[in-house]
């Protein structure tokens, strides 16, 4: 089922310099839609900004959950949607995946979606269940050589960041995992808690609150360095994968011929929203970085991944299914 939640309307006044929004220039309330499920860590991002949307541009930003298929239902919908302004998609890395490795899609996103501007940055946390018996590292990578194809590794679909960060581990590790994809990072966490699946690289926000209270077992983050929120747990690269590193980020999208007027208008809210001490420090709190930026970087952003991914999966095997 689709979740929609409306957003409260938080004021009707724009601020100087933004122009109109697009729920006075189309008479209906812009959406957000993500391609994942509600709780996850793309929820969470498109939430905090279409409040913030909300209340510098007037209206009530709608975020819509859409999941399946790696966030490109979601992606398809956009993609033909009315340039208007009223329709925004939340991506992150699956994006840029999706197009290096050249799945067939009803879309081309490099073509059909133009940048509006990037929220945030983070790393993945590689998790395991209470129940797999081992507590670093190179204890995993020794355990899934002994029992291969046996240790499984949950993911939000083919192609996210926690699925490609399994399929590098696998192949820098040299170990042979199990890939089980979900519709979104949510239940993929509620089966790692249960024991149903084995290990999970799940994006920060979701991560932290787990490990906190001490339901799963964080190994280590994704990143090039440690990460604030969990100083005491090395990288990757630190714990035996020394050219391991995969870094998220989540960003706003409009379908092409979007007007640029409203592009504008919304960058500059986004960029207004990520300088409040209040939303920096939402996200650092979530385990996310506040990014900013202008819609050319966020482009210059999705264009760097396609190549990186496209040079890893090719060197790899790695294959997403259509």
């Amino acid at each position: 089922m689709h979740r929609r939640t409306a957003l409260t309307f938080m004021g009707a006044c724009l601020l100087p310099g933004l122009g109109t929004p697009a729920s006075a220039a189309t008479g209906r309330n812009p959406r957000i839609l993500v391609g994942f499920a509600a709780g996850g860590s793309s929820d969470i991002m498109a939430r905090l900004m279409a409040d913030k949307l909300s209340s510098a541009l007037g209206g009530s930003f709608i975020v819509i959950n859409k999941p399946g298929a790696n966030g490109n239902i979601a992606a398809a919908e956009v993609a033909r949607a009315e340039p208007d302004g009223a329709t925004f998609y939340l991506g992150s890395f699956n994006n840029p995946v999706n197009q290096a490795a050249d799945r067939k899609l009803p879309f081309d996103f490099m073509r059909d979606f133009v940048p509006v501007g990037t929220i945030s940055y983070l790393s993945n946390v590689l998790l395991v269940s209470n129940r797999l018996p081992v507590g670093n590292v190179q204890e995993l990578l020794d355990y899934a050589r002994k029992n291969p194809g046996k240790v499984s590794f949950g993911s939000s679909g083919a192609g996210s960041s926690q699925h490609m960060s399994g399929e590098l581990f696998k192949y820098l590790g040299k170990v042979d995992l199990n890939h089980i994809p979900y519709n979104g990072s949510a239940p993929a966490m509620t089966d790692l808690i249960g024991g149903q699946i084995d290990m999970l690289f799940d994006n920060m926000p979701t991560a932290l609150a787990q490990v906190k209270a001490g339901r799963v077992k964080a190994l280590a983050v994704t990143s090039k360095a440690r990460a604030p929120q969990l100083p005491d747990v090395p990288t990757v690269a630190e714990a035996g994968l020394p050219d391991f590193e995969v870094r998220s980020f989540f960003a706003l999208y409009a379908p092409k011929g979007t007007p640029g007027a409203q592009i504008a208008s919304v960058n500059a809210a986004m960029n207004r929203a990520l300088q409040e001490p209040s939303v920096r420090q939402r996200l650092l709190d979530v385990g996310a970085e506040a990014a900013g930026g202008s819609p050319e970087q966020l482009r210059a952003l999705t264009e760097s991944e396609v190549k990186k991914w496209r040079n890893v999966i090719r060197e790899a095997g790695i294959q997403l299914l259509d």
